[in-house]
């Protein structure tokens, strides 16, 4: 090559590399935020999830030594803080839409690996070393919403049926408010789910809690939308306590009351990755600070600080043979 095309190469090989950002750089094009499955599609998501926890109890007002060695004598020889590893897989599958345009749409999570260690880095004595149980759900998803929701498996015996349908309700039809928001680079969207949960032997309306996430969007590169996330939790939580006896001995610790109230306080950040094509969540994570009080019967108090890593990462998976399980059109 002569040393003229080498003196007209290297300018141009330089323009080349000033104009790559431009070429790459974030899309400025409005984005129209829709996290439901299109129909025809099967995802997997795969959950990872960290809890640090320093846990205390602050005896009550007036409390004699011997309940105060009682409170520590609870925690044992257990050396703070607890830390809590689990992962959990779930798979999810949508079929096509039928003459209605209704989607049926099937969720499985598998049984995943959960260990708890002290501080010394041992086991938690006493705590099952394994996953959250597995799980199943159904739903149809007409007009961006999903209905006639059905939940089955192990997962669903560890908490009320209502209780548990109520948390998956809420949580569908606040994500499907927040779809359909058009956002430019800059621009947010707030997802908030209000929580009045069902507990036995509570009136209705006991329970009150707010959770909210602000995605605002970062940049849109090569199809990929990319978001900031800040999360904020407020919660207010009655649980029922065991009746207590008719009459106490004198001095004795006051008299429990018919129920006592958790409160829960946090908040944190973290970022998602949403692939605009096929709605596929590439990747979440979110670092949560949390502090927990919850009175309990004999007037002492137990107080929890948590720091919590979530993340996940999101693939698409070839169709699977056969359809999803039928979803009933009718309740």
């Amino acid at each position: 090559m002569s040393n003229i095309s080498l003196r007209r190469l290297v300018p141009l090989a330089c323009t080349g590399l000033a104009l790559l950002p431009s070429l790459v750089r974030a899309d400025d094009t409005p984005v129209t935020l829709n996290l439901i499955p299109l129909p025809h599609t099967r995802q997997q998501q795969d959950f990872r999830i960290k809890a640090i926890t320093d846990m205390k109890f602050k005896a009550r007002d007036g409390a004699s030594e011997e309940e105060v060695q009682q409170l520590s004598a609870k925690l044992g020889a257990m050396k703070m803080p607890l830390t809590m590893s689990m992962q959990m897989r779930q798979i999810v599958q949508t079929d096509k839409a039928d003459a209605k345009g209704r989607v049926p749409l099937t969720a499985r999570i598998e049984r995943g690996t959960m260990e708890m260690r002290t501080g010394d880095g041992d086991l938690v004595p006493g705590v099952p070393q394994r996953g959250m149980p597995a799980m199943q759900f159904s739903a149809l998803i007409v007009d961006g919403r999903y209905e006639n929701i059905r939940l089955s498996g192990e997962g669903t015996a560890q908490l009320p049926p209502d209780l548990l349908e109520g948390v998956f309700r809420k949580s569908f039809d606040a994500l499907a408010k927040m779809n359909g928001a058009t956002l430019r680079v800059g621009e947010s969207v707030d997802m908030p789910l209000e929580m009045n949960l069902p507990i036995p032997n509570l009136p209705a309306g006991s329970n009150v809690g707010k959770v909210k996430a602000s995605y605002t969007l970062a940049k849109v590169v090569a199809g990929v939308a990319f978001f900031d996330v800040k999360a904020t939790m407020d919660l207010k939580l009655d649980l029922p306590t065991p009746a207590s006896p008719a009459s106490a001995p004198e001095g004795a610790a006051p008299a429990a009351p018919a129920s006592l109230q958790m409160v829960i306080g946090g908040g944190g950040t973290g970022h998602m990755q949403l692939r605009l094509a096929d709605r596929l969540q590439l990747h979440n994570d979110l670092d949560m600070t949390m502090a927990l009080q919850m009175p309990l019967p004999q007037g002492h108090t137990l107080q929890m600080n948590l720091q919590m890593q979530m993340d996940s990462d999101g693939k698409s998976l070839p169709a699977a043979k056969g359809k999803a399980a039928k979803v009933s059109a009718t309740r």
